[in-house]
């Protein structure tokens, strides 16, 4: 009987050995790696750039705008200056604001600068495309005021703020200031951005082909 107790105590002495030593090993293991992980060197997380939101085109009332010949148009397009309006990315014919101007088309859009001026304005082009308002080829620009008598050469025109300008390169814009001597103008699709442009000696500048009057 002695003897059965006393092996009965050494099996059991071994077990509670033996479950000592699994403990002593899991926590030496979760150790180790605790340690690596604090040796492991730190990688920076580099935070995501918050893209600037996109400017939003102004919601017009005829009631706000300037009365006058000209004026209403030059005080929409003074607003889309102010704006920033660019393309995203440079060359892209696109970015959020440039096609709310274009109707969501991604196409040259100095014309269709002109066009969304000129419906903000209360003074649309008619037979165009998006409903009518949008004339996105220039040279439908310069028919559209000719067949209506309200064209006029460089040579012979008189300019006032507010007029379209017509490039015979293709191009339109507004015009912004017109002295003897200076006109400054402010043009969509200008080195991919809305900026005002100077011309010296306009009358001169054989780039120019003329203007039309909303």
């Amino acid at each position: 009987m002695g003897s059965g107790r006393s092996g009965q105590a050494v099996v059991e002495w071994i077990a509670v050995l033996a479950a000592g030593t699994a403990v002593a090993v899991g926590i030496a293991v979760v150790a180790a790696r605790e340690i690596d992980a604090l040796a492991a060197p730190v990688v920076a997380q580099t935070a995501e750039p918050v893209p600037a939101p996109a400017p939003s085109l102004p919601v017009l009332r005829m009631a706000s705008l300037p009365p006058g010949d000209g004026a209403a148009v030059l005080a929409v397009a003074e607003q889309l200056l102010a704006l920033g309006i660019r393309e995203e990315p440079p060359g892209s014919n696109g970015g959020p604001a440039v096609l709310q101007l274009t109707d969501g088309n991604r196409e040259p859009w100095c014309a269709d600068f002109v066009s969304w001026i000129l419906r903000a304005a209360g003074r649309p082009f008619t037979g165009g495309a998006s409903g009518g308002w949008r004339l996105a080829w220039t040279p439908d620009v310069r028919a559209w005021f000719a067949v209506r008598g309200r064209y006029r050469e460089r040579l012979v025109a008189d300019p006032a703020p507010g007029d379209v300008i017509w490039f015979g390169h293709g191009h339109v814009g507004i015009v912004r200031r017109a002295a003897p001597e200076l006109l400054e103008t402010i043009e969509g699709n200008a080195d991919d951005a809305v900026r005002v442009r100077r011309y010296p000696g306009w009358r001169a500048d054989t780039r120019i082909d003329g203007f039309g009057r909303p």
